[in-house]
């Protein structure tokens, strides 16, 4: 079972597969979709609408010329709003006394594209008040959007004439959230839950394309080889399970080159993405407090809240983030790469011809499938404990047809602790190693074998026989 050669085998399979166009293509529009995905990611508020949200449906320019302000509150003063409209255009007319203000009624009404705020002492609360002009050039859309501005310029103001200053007005006005749970029991935030449920469906579908696709590229290499003549040239040179090992190395080295393009391209398109959610997260949380009304720096402080908030939902949903799980996750995708491009090659050694390389290759798909769908879908299953895990769930951490797609995900969500990672990569080491030394005693005679298909039985018949 000598392995001499496989170096060779190695270094010709990694540039030949490198320079190949499908390597070249597939990691350059995976990338590019990935990078574009993020950067759509920060596109989207605004192409959805998001900006709007916060404008009270008003879409479009506003019509609103001239802007009179009666302010009797006794808190704010009408010179308050001045700056707050001027980025609109809006010319602000403040009334200088009540007689002036009084008059105000008769131009709106008469007037047009023009509206008056009224802001008037209640006995417990302040109103704010926006009339329109009879003749319909301001909608009540954009009064609503004038009037939901004022307000949030007039909150702000008050708690700043009670001596508050910026970073303390900012808490004053942070939204809040509820949430609630049965005593002793986590609460459940949906946003973390989400985060939860999409971090398997990506995770399990990356790995499951790259361990499937590069296994079957294994099996492929190895049945093309064998069926064009080009094997009975290698074998002069090296021995059988050299090739094997080295095109299974070779190929694994590839596929973990494109999986860390993928997240690099990734963190580039997030990198871009960012200032963009953190502008949308500035205009959403700020959008009644324009330029003038807020102090220099808020809203980009609004929108590093947002931002900081969100990687709080991601960090908590990803709890199991930190480098032994990085390692785990590593060391259990080369393992489970290992373990199914066995498979895929000893398939391929099998192949007399070409065109049964595809029948051949379907109980291969089968068993990737089967491992990606326990991987994905055990939490369709109603929970069998209260910890919210089940049998399918548990069975997908150490099968290992399933463990190198279902662990990456439960270390990086928590659901899996060290010690558990531990085991399940310890159970796909020796599932693999019997594997692996099941293939090295009929590898040489599977590969030079030219009569009629293999089957299973035949394969198992040659390692009782060896």
């Amino acid at each position: 079972m000598s392995t001499h050669g496989w170096q060779k085998v190695f270094k010709f399979t990694f540039i030949q597969q490198l320079k190949s166009k499908s390597f070249i293509i597939s990691s350059v529009l995976i990338c590019t979709l990935i990078f574009a995905m993020m950067i759509l990611l920060g596109l989207l508020p605004t192409l959805t609408g998001g900006d709007d949200s916060s404008s009270g449906g008003v879409t479009g320019d506003i019509t609103i010329n001239k802007l009179y302000i009666v302010d009797n509150s006794g808190i704010t003063e009408a010179k308050d709003y001045l700056d707050s409209f001027k980025e609109m255009n809006i010319e602000v007319i403040a009334a200088a006394d009540s007689s002036e203000a009084e008059g105000y009624s008769e131009i709106v009404k008469n007037g047009t594209a023009c509206l008056l705020l009224t802001f008037e002492k209640q006995e417990n609360y302040i109103s704010i008040h926006a009339g329109r002009p009879a003749d319909e050039s301001v909608t009540s859309e954009e009064a609503n959007h004038i009037a939901a501005m004022a307000e949030s310029v007039f909150n702000y103001k008050r708690l700043e004439k009670f001596g508050l200053d910026q970073s303390q007005i900012s808490t004053a006005l942070a939204p809040t959230s509820t949430g609630t749970s049965v005593i002793g029991e986590k609460t459940v935030n949906p946003i973390v839950e989400a985060i939860k449920a999409m971090v398997p469906m990506l995770s399990s579908l990356i790995l499951f394309i790259l361990i499937i696709v590069y296994g079957q590229l294994v099996a492929q290499s190895i049945a093309l080889e064998k069926t064009s003549k080009v094997m009975e040239l290698l074998l002069t040179s090296v021995r059988p399970l050299a090739v094997i090992i080295g095109k299974i190395l070779a190929m694994g080295s590839l596929s973990l080159m494109q999986f860390m393009m993928f997240i690099l391209s990734g963190v580039a398109g997030g990198a871009i993405a960012m200032p963009m959610l953190m502008n949308f997260a500035a205009s959403s949380l700020t959008p009644s407090i324009p330029g003038g009304a807020v102090p220099d720096g808020a809203a980009g402080e609004a929108g590093a809240d947002f931002i900081n908030e969100l990687l709080g939902y991601i960090g908590e949903a990803l709890s199991g983030f930190n480098a032994v799980s990085l390692i785990y996750i590593v060391i259990v995708f080369l393992i489970g790469f290992i373990f199914f491009a066995l498979i895929a090659g000893l398939i391929g050694a099998s192949i007399n011809r070409s065109e049964d390389l595809n029948n051949a290759m379907q109980p291969f798909a089968l068993i990737g499938v089967a491992g990606f769908y326990l991987a994905y879908f055990p939490s369709i299953f109603a929970p069998l404990e209260e910890g919210g895990e089940n049998l399918f769930m548990t069975l997908s951490y150490y099968l290992p047809i399933s463990s190198p797609f279902a662990l990456p995900s439960a270390m990086l969500t928590g659901n899996m602790n060290a010690i558990e990672g531990l085991i399940s990569i310890l159970i796909l080491l020796v599932c693999t190693v019997l594997l692996a030394m099941l293939v090295a005693r009929i590898y040489e005679q599977v590969i030079m074998h030219t009569g009629n298909k293999l089957k299973i039985s035949d394969i198992l018949g040659m390692a009782k026989n060896k």
